[in-house]
């Protein structure tokens, strides 16, 4: 098919691809091969039918003659011949042309003999045949031994000479040529007759009569007539055939042609005209009527239906277009209001980078790219005080609009509560509640909400139903956080959720993502999945959040390719930098009392260092050395094991923060219940004192139990 449409074709080229011009060629195409069938069929049928004539009338010929001549002659012949032939050895056989050879033979050719030879030349002439002769067939050797032969010419066989002859000839001379299937047509009998083409004899048809067998040959008298002739009359029929055909097939090409384009070509070049007149009309702002109701066609077929057809769908485009215009008004109404919405929804999100540029001790970037006009995700990060940094990640159910609204709704929940001072478990229970009164939609959202102290860098978080966040360490790799999920807000009353802890170092990143992110699909429908997210982090991860995000929606997307977005892709990174100069130093030492004294030494000094009065440095000893003992002694079963103490000093709120790290069996100092002082000694239970004492005398105490290790945090005002 030509890549350009009919309107860009010249005249030559619309000729070509027309009906007409695919219709003749395809009669064309269809009439050749008929005609070639017909003429294949016709002039094999005519070449049979002749080569058929000509064997019966040679094979008549050949009894013909057999009935004419003396066979007791030609026993006498044929005996005296095949005795000197069988005198003769093989090698003295196998030149017949031999002079040598034929000089065996040269006393046959007998004044009887010449006799016997005009009297086959009579019958040969009479029967207008080109050959006649007497021959053995050597079934041994197949060889046709010739006797005596008619033909004066140069063709001319003596006696003794011979040709070999086929398996097939023989088996015609002797038992009969198989019947074609014309013969049995004609209930025609095997005739012993064969047509050869050999270069000595030219193309011959030969019919042989049996006379007589002698040991193992048997005698035949043969005629030849001349296939030429059949050729000749055969090449004149087909001349003829195929001009009678060639003529038909004009004439029926000629008569189709003129009907097609009578039924079927004109009346769809009138539906054609008309059509483009409706459509430049259309154009020119002009509306007339019947363009193809006056057209006329009444061809009775297809083209007539066609034609109706286009009639009705006249009278319909005009109510059609008016509908279609109110349509698109109304897209375009309902596409500016999608797009006011997107741009709410984004003013409503933290969208002015870097947030907090007069904060130093973090750095935080988010990003949102929704998969429809307005997207159901949503981040969220926040100042709760100072020194608390409230940070959300939630995905709401639904795509579009609804989840646009729903989503709104759940952020000024978050938010408010989150500002009351309440701990990330109260406020998504307080946030579930709210949203199951009136939830008649059966919507739920999905959310991580956390927050970071600013200060010491501790991490307190809720996950209601949403995806693990990825933590790099200082120095290390962003690895998953398997952290305990909650159900989805919204999705039942009453529900309770947990909290759980994780100390940031100075330098880490934490980042938040929702489910488009990992469950984004290339066009073979295979997801992106948090492994290759985690991958693309590890090449960013000593790069700013920015950088981070970015990194991440490229290899996302460079993943999908191109196909259609799955999901909002939202994103967050926060890196948390702390403050400048309250770097955490650490020793590791046994999980012994021996290494006590070691362990107080080097807090101590970190103490004296910073001006700690010597009250506050005894307090935090006391605390110290309780917190350690209680490791050493009981941490690890076997008393084998190590432990790391950090201290660091923040000079800017005159506080220190003291860290105590043992991978020991699972223990949290804080969960066993403070004993009842009021009670002399005699009279409490043994145990608790001194974690007692430890906790009252520090400003807070902390515990997590993180990659499998203990984690106390101890904080104490030493200045202000």
């Amino acid at each position: 098919m030509p890549k350009k449409s009919v309107w860009e074709m010249n005249f030559l080229e619309r000729l070509h691809y027309s009906i007409s011009g695919k219709t003749f060629r395809a009669i064309l195409m269809f009439s050749l091969i008929i005609s070639t069938a017909a003429v294949a069929f016709g002039f094999t049928l005519y070449s049979a039918t002749v080569n058929r004539e000509f064997r019966i009338m040679t094979w008549r010929a050949a009894e013909s003659a057999a009935e004419a001549i003396d066979t007791e002659e030609v026993i006498r012949e044929a005996e005296f011949v095949l005795s000197i032939y069988d005198s003769l050895s093989e090698e003295e056989r196998q030149d017949p042309e031999d002079p040598a050879y034929r000089s065996k033979f040269d006393e046959v050719r007998t004044e009887a003999f010449e006799e016997f030879r005009e009297r086959l030349l009579r019958l040969m002439n009479g029967n207008h045949a080109i050959a006649a002769y007497t021959a053995a067939i050597d079934e041994e050797n197949n060889r046709m031994i010739f006797l005596a032969d008619a033909d004066p010419k140069a063709s001319f066989c003596p006696p003794g000479t011979w040709d070999p002859i086929t398996n097939a000839e023989k088996e015609a001379y002797l038992y009969g040529a198989p019947p074609s299937l014309l013969d049995q047509l004609y209930d025609t009998q095997a005739m012993p007759a064969a047509i050869t083409n050999i270069a000595k004899y030219g193309y011959r048809c030969t019919a042989g009569k049996e006379l007589f067998k002698t040991g193992r040959y048997t005698v035949f008298v043969f005629f030849d007539n001349d296939m030429n002739q059949v050729a000749e009359v055969s090449r004149n029929f087909l001349l003829q055939y195929v001009i009678l055909l060639l003529i038909v097939t004009l004439i029926v090409m000629f008569f189709s042609q003129r009907q097609l384009r009578k039924t079927t070509v004109d009346p769809i070049n009138k539906m054609a005209s008309a059509a483009a007149r409706y459509i430049q009309d259309r154009k020119n702002g002009r509306t007339a009527e019947n363009y193809f109701g006056d057209l006329g066609i009444h061809t009775g077929d297809e083209i007539e239906n066609l034609s109706l057809t286009m009639e009705a769908m006249e009278k319909d485009a005009a109510a059609y277009v008016a509908d279609l215009a109110r349509i698109t008004a109304e897209k375009e109404r309902v596409s500016a209001e999608l797009t006011l919405a997107n741009r709410i929804q984004a003013d409503m999100l933290p969208n002015i980078f870097p947030a907090f540029p007069e904060r130093e001790e973090f750095d935080i970037y988010a990003s949102m790219d929704p998969a429809k006009e307005v997207g159901g995700d949503f981040y969220d990060f926040f100042l709760i005080d100072p020194d608390h940094l409230g940070i959300v990640m939630a995905d709401v159910s639904g795509k579009g609009v609804p989840a646009a609204l729903f989503m709104m709704v759940s952020k000024i929940l978050v938010q408010n509560y989150a500002m009351t001072g309440r701990t990330p478990k109260e406020v998504l229970e307080k946030v579930n509640e709210q949203i199951c009164k009136n939830n008649r939609e059966e919507m739920f959202v999905t959310v991580w909400f956390g927050i970071l102290d600013l200060v010491n860098g501790g991490l307190t978080a809720a996950n209601a139903g949403h995806e693990y966040p990825i933590i790099c360490h200082p120095g290390g790799k962003f690895e998953v956080i398997h952290d305990r999920h909650g159900f989805v807000i919204g999705g039942m009353e009453d529900v309770k959720y947990r909290n759980y802890t994780m100390q940031l170092e100075q330098g880490a990143k934490l980042f938040l993502y929702t489910d488009g992110v990992p469950e984004s699909e290339n066009t073979a429908r295979e997801q992106f999945g948090l492994e290759r997210t985690v991958e693309a982090l590890n090449r960013k991860a000593d790069a700013s959040p920015e950088e981070i995000l970015k990194e991440v929606d490229r290899s996302v997307k460079e993943f999908v390719g191109d196909a259609d977005p799955f999901d909002d892709l939202t994103m967050l990174c926060v890196h948390y930098i702390g403050k400048k100069g309250a770097q955490m130093k650490e020793m590791t030492t046994e999980a012994s009392v021996d290494s006590l004294s070691e362990v107080l030494k080097f807090v101590d000094t970190e103490l004296e260092t910073a001006g700690c009065s010597m009250k506050t440095q005894m307090q935090i000893d006391v605390a110290v050395e309780e917190l350690f003992v209680n490791v050493a002694s009981y941490a690890y079963p076997n008393g084998q094991g190590r432990a790391v103490i950090g201290v660091r000093i923040d000079d800017d709120i005159g506080e220190v923060f003291i860290r105590i790290i043992d991978t020991g069996i699972p223990y949290n100092p804080l969960e066993k219940a403070d004993p009842d002082v009021t009670l002399g000694a005699e009279d409490r239970e043994i145990g608790g004192l001194g974690i007692f004492m430890a906790k009252k005398s520090m400003d807070e105490m902390e515990y997590e139990r993180t990659d499998g290790k203990n984690i106390v945090t101890i904080r104490k005002k030493i200045r202000g």
